[in-house]
């Protein structure tokens, strides 16, 4: 079982934070799988499909390795995941250490959709839109870059999350 420091740290957050952070999050993902739309297999965009199919894979991992052992579990976390992850698995039924590795998700995320629009409009040609949703991708990435610290350092599992921002 995970220690926790609970004499600080909000006990819970607000609904309209978790929902912008949300759509923050599916804005994100369904502009990245849009960019990689160019990579296609007789006009099926593979490439999007192999990403959303490794993006729910990875949601659903991190919901058992990391929330199902976080304080918030079956709490509203800053994302509500806590909330997810109870009615998806028993409490501490995952393993930290999977979970951090599968973390690295988040951080590679930014860098391989935008080497692969590159691409794409280095092999395609580039568009208004492509540029645009370039653009608007890393924009919303670098938002939640920075709401995260300050979020981090209110929650109570700031000092044992492998993934906190607070202890930068």
């Amino acid at each position: 079982m995970t220690s926790f420091d609970t004499t600080s740290g909000r006990e819970s957050f607000i609904i309209e934070q978790i929902i912008f952070e949300n759509i923050l999050f599916i804005l994100n993902w369904g502009i990245g799988f849009i960019l990689l739309m160019s990579f296609q297999f007789k006009g099926i965009p593979v490439v999007s499909f192999l990403y959303l199919i490794l993006l729910l894979t990875v949601q659903v991992l991190l919901k058992k390795h990391n929330c199902s052992s976080c304080y918030y579990y079956g709490k509203w976390c800053h994302l509500g995941w806590g909330k997810i992850s109870r009615i998806l698995f028993e409490q501490n039924s995952g393993n930290l250490n999977i979970g951090k590795k599968l973390s690295i998700s988040y951080i590679l995320q930014l860098p391989l959709i935008t080497l692969f629009a590159i691409i794409a409009g280095l092999i395609y040609g580039y568009t208004f839109w492509s540029v645009g949703l370039l653009i608007i991708f890393i924009l919303v990435n670098i938002l939640q870059v920075v709401l995260r610290k300050p979020v981090c350092k209110t929650c109570k599992m700031r000092f044992t999350c492998a993934g906190s921002a607070a202890k930068t």
